[in-house]
């Protein structure tokens, strides 16, 4: 991976570009991808807010509330535009693959490029061409053909100690719910060693944590070999030099085999929460979506992994057609009875050329709404439980960002970053960095948050190593 660092530009004569990217953390690496493309074609980026000349947007078009966040995005930036002579706007990512390059310039006049998913990796040239005089939109390309190398810019915009690692784009699952497929196109696997590469060139960097993302990271390889290759990749990943983490996102249920299980138990870097999206438990919902295994088949998968250590954190949508007030009491029912340990939930928006839009007996929006409230009721009591089960006891702590004087934000080892839990950490006077796994006292809970302490080593205390990991006994140690 080519790894570049941020800069800031203060010569008035070099175009400066901000940087919004809206939607989840696949989108977000393509934000970095168009990052580094600005720089290299010779733009700098914004250092403070009100610097800059250029906006660019990178977009989400999954959900109805995701594409109007971006419509209020794009509209804010053309009146940012007006305001003073020139400024540029530039709009990237899935918004422009959903809609397309006429009702996009119809609707939003004023936005000097609009970026394809394929082309994201040379937004740099082409704002570059845009920006000459008396030169024309280039035509938005219509091709859903680009996955990412170890050799494609990027530049880390994450904080330093932890990058998402970008293994597939596209699916092909094809639920009946999902834009997905006709977003981002058919599955596109990257080649292992080019993972591997980047994945090496991340740690050698400072990144303590790669956070592994696709649309469906149990399908990688499948169009490559025809079969899951996610196991062998992980154990690839897994042998890495260093002391690091690794944290995998958006299994699919369908794809978690004995094979994977075995894999993933036998790691030592894996964190032992998993994210697998299973959506509902009803068979009747689940036919209805699409998603290609049932109840009994889903509950085998969440006890197997339960049983080898697994914590589980999901997603669920409410409101789905088919979902009878019996069919969400199950789901309800469900939920208490698993206690996974992190959960999401969504109420179902129907999206116009899914099959999902087309079917008959959808609840209303509102009982769809009321459903998701139900269910995320449900979740912050059996948060809260196990929070209050750790209090007045010692747990490992991923410090995140400063909070204030003697004070910092964090995570637990179970939690992603900017989705999960938050630990609020005070630092009894030490001075603590970003990335550093530390052992903490849990003082004070709440439904999703912890207040902590930190535990310095010594006086015969335990602690996490700062930067290796590793434990440390009485007397502590650098």
């Amino acid at each position: 991976m080519a790894q570049m660092r941020k800069k800031s530009v203060e010569k008035e004569k070099i175009p400066v570009a901000s940087l919004t990217s809206l939607g989840c953390a696949k989108n977000f690496v393509e934000t970095e991808h168009a990052a580094a493309s600005l720089l290299q074609a010779g733009f700098g980026l914004a250092a403070e807010e009100g610097s800059e000349n250029i906006r660019y947007i990178n977009t989400c078009a999954f959900l109805k509330s995701a594409r109007e966040e971006a419509f209020a995005h794009i509209r804010e930036a053309e009146e940012w535009k007006k305001r003073k002579k020139g400024r540029f706007v530039c709009v990237g990512g899935c918004l422009v693959a959903h809609m397309g390059a006429a009702e996009l310039k119809e609707k939003f006049p004023l936005v000097d490029l609009f970026v394809g998913i394929d082309d994201t990796a040379s937004t740099g040239v082409l704002l570059k061409k845009v920006m000459e005089k008396g030169a024309n939109m280039p035509e938005i390309s219509g091709t859903r053909n680009f996955v990412c190398s170890h050799d494609t810019p990027r530049l880390q915009l994450t904080p330093s100690h932890y990058a998402y690692l970008k293994i597939s784009d596209g699916c092909d699952n094809r639920c009946n719910y999902c834009l997905i497929p006709s977003i981002r196109g058919r599955l596109r696997s990257r080649k292992a060693e080019e993972i591997v590469e980047e994945a090496e060139n991340l740690l050698s960097s400072g990144v303590k944590e790669l956070i592994v993302i696709a649309q469906d990271t149990s399908a990688y390889g499948k169009d490559l070999a025809g079969k899951s290759l996610l196991p062998d990749l992980l154990k690839k990943l897994d042998g890495l030099k260093g002391e690091y983490l690794l944290r995998l996102m958006y299994l699919h249920p369908a794809g978690i085999t004995d094979e994977l299980i075995m894999t993933m138990k036998k790691m030592k870097h894996l964190v032992n929460c998993l994210e697998m999206p299973i959506q509902h438990i009803d068979d009747t919902v689940l036919k209805n979506m699409g998603r290609k295994i049932f109840e009994k088949e889903t509950r085998n998968v969440l006890d197997t992994l339960k049983k080898n250590g697994f914590a589980l954190r999901t997603t669920l949508m409410t409101g789905f057609p088919g979902e009878t007030q019996e069919a969400f009491e199950k789901l309800l029912a469900f939920v208490k009875e698993f206690e996974f340990r992190r959960l999401g939930v969504f109420a179902y928006s129907p999206e116009k050329g899914t099959p999902g839009a087309k079917m008959p007996s959808r609840p209303s929006s509102r009982e769809g709404q009321a459903r998701r409230k139900a269910l995320l009721e449900a979740q912050g009591v059996l948060s809260e439980k196990f929070n209050r089960t750790l209090l007045g006891k010692e747990t490992e702590v991923i410090v995140d960002f400063p909070d204030g004087e003697g004070s910092y934000l964090g995570r637990t080892i179970i939690d992603a970053p900017d989705i999960d839990n938050l630990v609020h950490i005070e630092s009894s006077g030490t001075v603590l960095s970003p990335g550093m796994r530390i052992k903490c006292l849990v003082e004070k809970v709440s439904k999703y948050d912890l207040f902590v302490r930190y535990v310095p080593a010594g006086n015969g205390n335990t602690r996490i190593n700062d930067k290796t990991g590793k434990k440390q006994g009485k007397g502590g140690g650098k």
